[in-house]
């Protein structure tokens, strides 16, 4: 594993993170006079959280179908293979095959009601995407680009926040928590490239044993300059 590109990866998503958490703040502030755009808002993003929600619940109904299903069709492989010829086992698979039915059965209905309150809750999204419209339209003023802007970065963080999950769960636990102090301490920016021989966060030049070592991936370096976590590509 290569854990200084972990790192350095874990880096680019907070920065990106930090970045758009930062321009939504910076809306925020600049339309914070206009308390009926801010309400329209609002009902923007409770109406997104309980959409994208909506959505998770149905994708994790449709995982599980998909799982029983293929138990259930390894069930009744073995239950009409030829293979299995003692009656008890045979009794066992029948009830499992059958179990197994009435458990995607049960699935595919639940799916079903998950499929119609996601779709409301997207028609909720879309009306109030659609007053806030007409809101920007009646204001016709720079809100309008602003708020898109936000709407669009707020979007963009769950994605975000999912593939820092999968980048953290890469790294050992020790180099994360020593990953946190360092982002913490060091305004958030804990790990460094190399740029021309030096440290491109705070200019410390690297001896030519340290740039050896800094070019191995399994090597944790630190700057000896600002100490933070050095990545060379």
């Amino acid at each position: 594993m290569n854990k200084t590109f972990s790192l350095y990866r874990l880096q680019q998503l907070d920065t990106q993170r930090l970045q758009r958490l930062k321009r939504i703040k910076q809306i925020d502030i600049i339309v914070a006079s206009d308390k009926a755009v801010q309400k329209c808002q609002r009902k923007i993003d409770t109406a997104l959280k309980k959409h994208q929600a909506d959505e998770a619940v149905l994708e994790d109904f449709l995982q599980k179908i998909e799982e029983k299903t293929l138990k259930h069709k390894q069930t009744q492989a073995k239950l009409y293979g030829g293979k299995i010829h003692v009656t008890k086992e045979l009794q066992d698979l029948q009830a499992e095959s059958e179990a197994l039915t009435r458990t995607i059965g049960k699935l595919e209905k639940a799916q079903l009601e998950a499929i119609h309150i996601a779709e409301e809750s997207e028609k909720i999204l879309n009306r109030a995407r659609e007053e806030m419209k007409a809101l920007l339209s009646e204001r016709a003023s720079e809100h309008s680009l602003l708020l898109g802007e936000r709407e669009k970065l707020l979007g963009q963080l769950p994605k975000i926040n999912a593939q820092r999950d999968v980048v953290q769960q890469q790294i050992p636990s020790d180099l994360l928590e020593d990953y946190s102090r360092l982002f913490k301490s060091k305004s958030g920016l804990a790990v460094s490239e190399v740029f021309e021989d030096s440290c491109k966060a705070c200019g410390f030049e690297l001896s030519p044993t340290d740039l050896q070592l800094v070019a191995k991936p399994d090597v944790i370096m630190k700057c000896k300059g600002c100490g933070r976590i050095l990545y060379k590509s």
